[in-house]
């Protein structure tokens, strides 16, 4: 069995198209706002010194860096958890046998979540040991992508198998979606990687336009708010493809 990599895209627009009264107010609060506040009121980090920057510019930084993240880490930490924590309760509203409201998806995402946690940590850690060399090279960097979200598709199914197959651990959801997507890693790496580009590009655009727009704060919150919206529409776009794609595969007796 093949899968059309705009195949999912089509289902996830079906879906949205259906129960976009039940799916907005979730991606809204639990995708859009946490990185719009991240975005307004949360420092950036600071800025890279040079590659021939001396010494004392050196540990400048990096004390500037252990500042800000002693500071102001935590809330970077927590804006990608709550968007977990929604799109897990997405998940539970396709996914659970039980076919729960809106209020019972919050509650199963809840009890589910750490799992779910555990388990994007996991595949995160592989990913990032391959991303952090990279950082010191372009070319390394375009070199590594595409591992990178082959991984990511692989590994996609976790948090649907969690919630659809409960009770199950997070190595076992992790080594099932492997399972489910044998033979697909690449269409789905694909799908992934495109989410996942699109918001960077897209996002990234609406930052650099509220730079320029200098200290005005009318600018920067409608600049920071379209950037957290491209984060959020990714986000949810995302958590739609896995749906469909588990149901698609999980069909199929894999």
């Amino acid at each position: 069995m093949s899968i059309h990599p705009a195949a999912p895209f089509r289902r996830a627009l079906e879906l949205w198209r259906g129960d976009r009264a039940l799916l907005l107010p979730v991606a809204g609060l639990f995708m859009f706002v946490p990185q719009w506040a991240v975005l307004m009121l949360v420092p950036d980090m600071p800025r890279a010194v040079p590659p021939d920057a001396d010494d004392a510019a050196l540990r400048a930084w990096t004390e500037a860096v252990v500042t800000w993240a002693g500071q102001h880490g935590p809330w970077y930490l927590l804006a990608p958890a709550l968007a977990l924590a929604g799109s897990l309760a997405i998940m539970a509203l396709y996914l659970d046998p039980a076919r729960p409201s809106l209020g019972g998806a919050l509650r199963r995402a809840a009890l589910l979540f750490l799992r779910y946690l555990l388990a994007s940590i996991l595949v995160a850690l592989p990913a990032g040991a391959l991303l952090m060399p990279a950082l010191a090279s372009p070319l390394l960097l375009v070199a590594v992508l595409a591992p990178i979200f082959y991984l990511f598709g692989r590994t996609m199914l976790a948090g649907p198998v969690i919630v659809a197959e409960a009770p199950v651990g997070a190595v076992a959801a992790v080594a099932r979606s492997w399972r489910l997507t044998t033979g697909h890693g690449w269409v789905l790496a694909a799908c992934y990687g495109a989410i996942m580009l699109g918001a960077q590009m897209v996002g990234g655009l609406f930052l650099q336009l509220g730079e320029a727009g200098g200290a005005n704060p009318v600018i920067r919150a409608l600049t920071d708010g379209l950037a957290a919206a491209a984060t959020a529409t990714a986000a949810l776009t995302l958590v739609l493809v896995e749906v469909a794609l588990y149901r698609r595969l999980a069909s199929s007796g894999t």
